[in-house]
C-alpha cells in the first residue's frame, strides 16, 4: 500500500485505539493536528484540492450514521460511511465532485459502523451492504483490518450480505481468514489495461486486480465483476471483448457471484470539474445527452447496443452467470435481457 504524504488527525481522537494503531503503521508520515477534518483544504481551489489532498489522508471522528439507505434501493440495503473519499482518482467517478474536502478519511470511530450493521442483521430477515460506494473498500483495509472485522460480523448472521467494492490488490485481510463465511463478496470494477491506465489514475491495473480476486477466489470467496463505465470510442469492442477473455483465464467462472454491466451516468456538476481537470477525457469527448435522472448518458439504444454485444461476449464464457444492469430502467433491463432481466440468460 502507498504511504500518504501527509496524516491529519482531529485533535479530539489523537488517542483513540485506531488512531494509535494507523500511527504507529506511518511512523515517518508528517501529523499534523486538525480541530475539524472538514477545514482541510477549505482555502483551495478544487481542482487544487484533488491534485494535492488526494494524496493525503485523515482520521476523523463520524458525528452521524454509519449507514445510509438510499431511496432508490430496495428496502434492506445499505452503504457504509465508515470511511469517505478515495485514494484513487478515476476521472469518471462522481466522488470527483461529491465532496467539498478532497482528502480521503478514515473514521476511527468504526465500531459504531460495525454495532449499526449488526442492529439491522438482527431486525431485517436479510439485507445487503454495499461498501465502497464513497470510498475504496479495500484501498486502506491494511491500516484499519476493517475487512476482517466486518467478516467475523457475518460468520455470525448468515442472513446478511456484506459486499466490498474495489479496485484495490489489499486483499491480505480477506485471504487470512480461513473458511471465509459465503455472505461476505469482494468484487472489483475492471476496464481494459488502455483505459485503466488513462484515466482510472493512481489505480492497480487490469491484471494487478484480477490476481487480487483469484486470490479471493482461491481463498473460498466468489467475486463480483463489475464493469462499469463501459466506454464507447474507437476499438471500444475489441478492447472490451479481450478484457473479458482476460477476465475468464484468470478466474474460476463457478466462483463468481455475479456480473454487472454499466455505462457513462455523468451529473452535470461532475462535467464542471471534469472539463477544469481533464479536459481531453473520452468521457467528455464521448457522445453523452440529458436523461430523465438529470445525469448524462449514451443514447438508449447505443447502451443497449453495448449491453447486448458485452452480455454476449461474457455468454461465451459462462452462460450461468447472473448478468445485471447498473443504474438502467426496466424497459432497458428488459430490451436487453428479456423478460427475466437480473437473471442468468
Amino acid at each position: 500500500m502507498s504511504v500518504p504524504e501527509k496524516l491529519y488527525v482531529e485533535k479530539s481522537v489523537l488517542t483513540h485505539p485506531l488512531t494509535e494503531r494507523i500511527l504507529g503503521k506511518l511512523p515517518s508520515t508528517p501529523v499534523i493536528t486538525v480541530d475539524d477534518y472538514k477545514s482541510i483544504g477549505s482555502s483551495k481551489s478544487l481542482p487544487q484540492k484533488a491534485e494535492e489532498d488526494k494524496n493525503s489522508l485523515a482520521l476523523a471522528v463520524n458525528k452521524g450514521g454509519m449507514l445510509k439507505s438510499i431511496g432508490r434501493m430496495e428496502e434492506g440495503e445499505y452503504y457504509l460511511f465508515h470511511e469517505m473519499d478515495c485514494k484513487y482518482d478515476c476521472e469518471y467517478c462522481y466522488l470527483q465532485y461529491y465532496f467539498q474536502t478532497k482528502v480521503p478519511v478514515i473514521f476511527v470511530n468504526r465500531d459504531r459502523a460495525l454495532e449499526e450493521m449488526e442492529d439491522v442483521l438482527i431486525a431485517h430477515p436479510k439485507p445487503y451492504f454495499h461498501v465502497g460506494e464513497v470510498s475504496d473498500a479495500l484501498a486502506f483495509d491494511p491500516l484499519t483490518g476493517f475487512s476482517t472485522e466486518a467478516a467475523a460480523l457475518f460468520a455470525r448472521y448468515p442472513n446478511g450480505t456484506i459486499e466490498f467494492r474495489t479496485k484495490s490488490t489489499n486483499v491480505e485481510g480477506l485471504t487470512s481468514i480461513p473458511n471465509p463465511p459465503p455472505n461476505v463478496v469482494p468484487s472489483w470494477t475492471l476496464s481494459p489495461e488502455r483505459v485503466a491506465r488513462a484515466i482510472e489514475h493512481k489505480t492497480p491495473g487490469l491484471s494487478e486486480r484480477l490476481e487480487a480476486a483469484r486470490k479471493c477466489q482461491d481463498a473460498g470467496y466468489t467475486v463480483g465483476v463489475r464493469l462499469d463505465p463501459i466506454l464507447v470510442f474507437e476499438g471500444w469492442e475489441v478492447e472490451y471483448k479481450t478484457m473479458i477473455e482476460q477476465i475468464f483465464a484468470v478466474l474460476n467462472p463457478s466462483m463468481i457471484d455475479y456480473i454487472s454491466l454499466g455505462t457513462p451516468k455523468v451529473h452535470k456538476q461532475l462535467i464542471e470539474v471534469m472539463r477544469k481537470r481533464f479536459p481531453t477525457s473520452p468521457v467528455l469527448l464521448g457522445e453523452l445527452f440529458p436523461s430523465p435522472d438529470g445525469k448524462y448518458r449514451y443514447l438508449k439504444f447505443q447502451r443497449i447496443d453495448v449491453y447486448e454485444k458485452t452480455a454476449s461476449w461474457i455468454r461465451r464464457f459462462n452462460r450461468e452467470v447472473e448478468m445485471k444492469l447498473s443504474l438502467e430502467s426496466p424497459e432497458v433491463e428488459s430490451m436487453v435481457f428479456g423478460n427475466n432481466p437480473t437473471k442468468r440468460p
